[in-house]
C-alpha cells in the first residue's frame, strides 16, 4: 500500500490541528490556564501546523520530515516539563515554586505582583494519572516516529 505525500502531511495537519484545538478549548472553556513551559510545547505544534498548510499546496516528503522533527522536539520539550513536575530537575525560575530571593519585603510584594500564578511544576490536569505534559509527551513522540518512518518509506518510493 502506497501512502502518497499529500494524504500524510493532511493527517499531520489533522493532529495538528485536534491538538492545539484542544489545548485551547482547555485553557479558554474548561479554565486551565498554561504554564510557561505548557506555551512552550505547543510552539512546535504551531509549527506542524504551518508546514502542514505549506504540504497541502506543495506536498513533499521533506514537509513530513519537517513535521517530524517538529513533533521530536515537542516530546523533548514533553519531556523537560515532566521531568519538572516530578521534580527531577529544577525548570524556569518564573514558574516554579521555591526561595523569592527577595531582599525586603517591597522586593517579595513586587516580584508577588509580577509572578506568573501558574507554577510549571504543579500539576493541575490529570487524566489516568497522568498530567498533560505527560500526554504531550507520549503523543508527540508517537507521532514523532510514525512520521520518519512514513517519511522514510516515501522516499524509498520515489
Amino acid at each position: 500500500m502506497q501512502i502518497a505525500p499529500r494524504t500524510a502531511i493532511a493527517a499531520a495537519l489533522a493532529l495538528s490541528l485536534a491538538v492545539i484545538g484542544y489545548v485551547l478549548f482547555s485553557q479558554y472553556v474548561q479554565g486551565y490556564q498554561p504554564c510557561e513551559l505548557c506555551l512552550r510545547e505547543r510552539l512546535p505544534w504551531y509549527v506542524a501546523i504551518g508546514l502542514g498548510v505549506i504540504g497541502i499546496a506543495a506536498p513533499s516528503r521533506w514537509i513530513l520530515g519537517l513535521i517530524a522533527l517538529a513533533w521530536l522536539v515537542s516530546a523533548g520539550l514533553g519531556l523537560h516539563h515532566v521531568g519538572v513536575e516530578q521534580h527531577w530537575w529544577q525548570g524556569p525560575t518564573a514558574c516554579t515554586g521555591g526561595a523569592s530571593g527577595a531582599n525586603s519585603v517591597e522586593e517579595l510584594r513586587a516580584m508577588m505582583h509580577a509572578q506568573q500564578f501558574v507554577q510549571c511544576d504543579a500539576i493541575t490536569w490529570r487524566v489516568f494519572g497522568l498530567s498533560m505534559a505527560t500526554y504531550n509527551l507520549l503523543l508527540s513522540l508517537a507521532a514523532g516516529i510514525v512520521a520518519v518512518f512514513v517519511t522514510m518509506r516515501l522516499q524509498r518510493a520515489r
